[in-house]
């Protein structure tokens, strides 16, 4: 069992989950953990956002049945896989252009530190519907500039990342063709070492694994219609799911208060 150290809210989807992981301290740039909260929970995959010691934080955002259930529930984790995935290649690029969208902006901040060792020009383009962007003084302090658009656009860089979605990828790609961009692929996940197959991805017109050949590839090369159509397959199952958790935690809360009375 892994204990959690802290939950911090950050709004009402989003908080950071800290948890005491020794074995996460060889994380390099930009991987990931594949966390569970019980024996029944399902697997779900976390940007690593920092490490400090033995205390590793995530920025989860309440998507779905899981994270919700992290949220609510979660005192201990009782798996935790990782670090996993190729390290983001880290190196002098000269300008580089970030995009993000919901939990996307973790990955981008933990790769943003490291290529801003390595000297990089740091800029930061967020997608938010209500302007709302999480971490936003850590941000600040790490980025030259900070933006937070409705809609992507067209941008002076050396390199552009985008993590967050694939919708956001592709979108990010079509307005700048013509400059190197390094994505990271959303995925369904099941065990992450390249087992199951499932997060797999047309790459070059070669079939790729997100878990262990990814999570950041060559967005030039990716085939983002194949991905966001899989994407999309569980879209109904994962409402159901988080349907019926929320009525779950509703009957909790009523025989909690009847107890009190």
């Amino acid at each position: 069992m892994y204990p959690v150290l802290k939950k911090e809210p950050l709004s009402k989807d989003y908080f950071i989950l800290s948890v005491r992981a020794e074995h996460l301290q060889r994380a390099q740039a930009g991987q990931f953990a594949l966390l569970q909260h019980t024996e029944l929970s399902e697997l779900i995959p976390l940007s690593i956002l920092e490490v400090n010691g033995e205390e590793v934080s995530f920025l989860v955002k309440v998507v779905g049945r899981s994270t919700l259930e992290l949220k609510e529930e979660a005192q201990q984790i009782s798996y935790i896989a990782g670090p996993l995935g190729k390290p983001f290649p880290v190196k002098n690029y000269g300008k580089v252009a970030c995009f993000g969208i919901g939990w996307g902006i973790a990955p981008l901040y933990n790769v943003a530190k490291f290529l801003r060792a390595e000297g990089n020009s740091l800029e930061l383009y967020f997608l938010s519907e209500d302007g709302f962007l999480p971490l936003r003084e850590r941000l600040d302090a790490l980025f030259d500039r900070v933006e937070v658009l409705r809609e992507p656009k067209r941008v002076d860089a050396d390199l552009i990342i985008s993590a967050g979605g694939n919708r956001l990828s592709r979108d990010v790609l079509k307005l700048n063709p013509e400059t190197p961009h390094i994505a990271m692929v959303n995925t369904h996940m099941l065990d992450a070492v390249g087992l199951c197959l499932v997060c797999r991805v047309l790459v070059d017109g070669s079939i790729k694994l997100a878990c262990s050949d990814g999570p950041w590839f060559d967005a030039q090369k990716v085939d983002w219609e194949n991905l966001i159509i899989r994407e999309d397959l569980f879209v109904e199952q994962e409402r159901l799911a988080l349907e019926e958790y929320q009525k779950l935690l509703r009957r909790k809360n009523l025989r909690k208060t009847s107890s009190e009375v």
